[in-house]
């Protein structure tokens, strides 16, 4: 008998079949996983589907993802080094070009492919937006003396892989994540640049340009593409419903841990020598 594959074997399939597709192990894996963290997210994607998709906004900037403790973690207390495992938690996260692409070929308005076209016109101005992330993590990893070994904790997996399920099973649960990421992002990206302006970090512009534009973009998804999309395809709403919820719900349960690892190492830190 084949052994199932593990969370972290599944997450590092994912990784590396960015831009084809997953083998048939590897999708049953993933269909199973979102099958079992679906559950978790259950209640909520209930309260959103009882909402019009013009309410949605509202429901995931009162969700405690949004303005969760560890952001003000970032920006008032966290030291070099938690920025730097917090940044180095990217490393097995897709790039948003790809996701963008990804919905791109899925889109079913000219409304929807018209909006995530300028998205990604907007992704490479004024250079690559991935270039800039590099930059951002490149200076922070300096500073901070090194970099951090990759992590796979459970509530990291679970947070990426709602991501890879989208990409790879399910284009409109993709579009409910990415919903939510970019109606949560104007208040992680402001937090994280004060904690990294107070660490004296000075190349900010990976921050800068998506403060600029990150409000528009929000209401752009939902008036461009979420609104028309489940007008023409209404049996969609229930799948794009689950992506916000998933989004937030693993979101929550990763930046507890964040929070109870940084306190964990500072007390620590602090704690008088025996």
């Amino acid at each position: 008998m084949t052994t199932p594959l593990t969370k972290q074997d599944l997450l590092l399939a994912c990784v590396e079949r960015i831009g084809s597709q997953l083998d048939a192990e590897a999708a049953s894996a993933l269909e199973r996983w979102a099958a079992n963290s679906g559950r978790s997210a259950a209640t909520l994607a209930a309260a959103l589907l009882a909402r019009p998709e013009t309410d949605w906004e509202t429901l995931i900037l009162h969700h405690r993802a949004h303005r969760h403790a560890w952001f003000d973690e970032l920006a008032r207390r966290a030291d070099i080094h938690d920025f730097a495992a917090y940044l180095d938690e990217i490393w097995a996260s897709p790039a948003q070009l790809a996701l963008l692409v990804r919905l791109r070929e899925t889109q079913i308005c000219d409304e929807g492919c018209a909006a995530i076209d300028r998205y990604i016109t907007d992704e490479q101005l004024p250079v690559p937006h991935a270039h800039l992330m590099r930059r951002l993590i490149l200076a922070v990893r300096a500073k901070a003396g090194g970099g951090t070994p990759r992590g796979f904790y459970p509530s990291l997996i679970d947070r990426t892989l709602a991501f890879y399920y989208g990409y790879y099973c399910d284009p409109w649960h993709l579009l409910g994540v990415q919903f939510a990421n970019e109606v949560t992002s104007r208040y992680r990206m402001s937090q994280m640049g004060a904690g990294l302006e107070r660490l004296g970090i000075a190349d900010l512009e990976f921050i800068d340009v998506h403060l600029v534009y990150e409000d528009d973009r929000a209401c752009d998804w939902r008036d461009s593409v979420i609104v028309p999309s489940v007008r023409a395809r209404p049996l969609i709403r229930e799948s794009i419903a689950r992506g916000i919820a998933s989004r937030l719900e693993t979101s929550a349960r990763h930046l507890d841990d964040l929070v109870v690892r940084a306190r964990s190492q500072h007390a620590a830190a602090i704690a008088p020598t025996p």
